[in-house]
């Protein structure tokens, strides 16, 4: 089961934004049983990414990927509660997303979160 998790924050800069995204990256392979890697840039070396793969993590689990992925949530969170207006978006390659804000985040919300992580997950 293959996802996309996208990184925003209007009041950052992308040199910044990537440096939270390695950050990240290694904290989700870390932490969770996931494969987190940022996507192949075609490019020359040296030379600014593109600006859609910036702040992106292809997310990959094997076996039971309804488990890995709600692992994923407490990584998550913590990320919104240390970075105020951090948005964290999760895309399937069918469409479907889920959205996670530290603007927005309420305690009834995590459940929600949750359940609608491991749906997307279990749906691999």
């Amino acid at each position: 089961m293959n996802a996309k998790l996208s990184l925003r924050h209007s009041g950052m800069s992308e040199e910044d934004l990537q440096e939270l995204t390695f950050a990240l990256t290694r904290t989700i392979n870390q932490e969770t049983e996931l494969t987190a890697r940022l996507p192949e840039e075609i490019g020359n070396l040296g030379t600014k990414g593109d600006a859609m793969t910036i702040g992106q993590i292809i997310l990959a689990a094997v076996g039971s990927a309804g488990g890995a992925f709600a692992a994923l949530l407490p990584v998550l969170k913590a990320y919104v509660e240390r970075t105020p207006k951090l948005r964290i978006v999760i895309e399937k390659a069918d469409g479907r997303k889920i959205t996670l804000e530290a603007e927005h985040l309420r305690t009834g919300q995590l459940e929600q979160i949750t359940q609608a992580i491991k749906q997307l997950g279990d749906d691999a």
